[in-house]
């Protein structure tokens, strides 16, 4: 039975790398006595998906996760998650996708953000320039910059922070504050 989950990666958490989920994930699963599907093949691993990958150091609200469970999926969830979960990781929600639903990375249309520069520099023009077409939504948010691009795969954020490196705007992550608000499923 597939689960999808939606999830925040706060304070210290944000620092967990994408490629780290799973196994996060699976050792809180297995602690709340939840029992995972296994993938097929020569190494078995838990049956899991994962939205957009994010750069670590990114504060993250509203994540999807698809989790799949061997047995009937039960009612307090969320809550068997969170008391297993390390701490900055919170399931705020478990919704059951229809059987011909299409997977996870299929339904991440767009990514909502929140941008600044600690020095006050202002990212519009460069937002403008670099995501294109891409760009569906800009504007300020109480000091910060709100950001929704479409594709979150194919039009990372961290992709747009390199760019800002190479062109010497800023000299790395520690000068910008960003956090992905949610990631928007078709």
């Amino acid at each position: 039975m597939r689960v999808r989950l939606i999830y925040s990666r706060r304070d210290g958490a944000c620092f967990v790398p994408h490629t780290a989920l799973p196994q996060v994930f699976s050792r809180s699963a297995a602690r709340a006595g939840l029992r995972l599907m296994m993938t097929q093949g020569f190494s078995p691993r838990p049956k899991f998906s994962f939205g957009p990958e994010l750069p670590a150091g990114v504060v993250a609200l509203n994540e999807p996760a698809d989790i799949f469970l061997q047995d009937t999926t039960p009612d307090n969830l969320p809550e068997r998650l969170n008391s297993s979960l390390p701490e900055g990781f919170r399931v705020s929600g478990a919704t059951f996708p229809p059987e011909d639903a299409p997977s996870l990375g299929k339904s991440c249309i767009a990514a909502e953000y929140l941008i600044r520069h600690t020095q006050s520099l202002s990212l519009t023009d460069y937002i403008t320039s670099f995501y294109g077409a891409s760009l569906l939504e800009m504007g300020d948010v109480d000091g910060w910059l709100r950001v929704v691009t479409s594709e979150p795969s194919k039009n990372p954020i961290g992709a747009f922070v390199r760019n800002l490196r190479e062109k010497s705007i800023i000299t790395g992550w520690h000068q910008l504050n960003i956090v992905r608000l949610r990631v928007i499923l078709s």
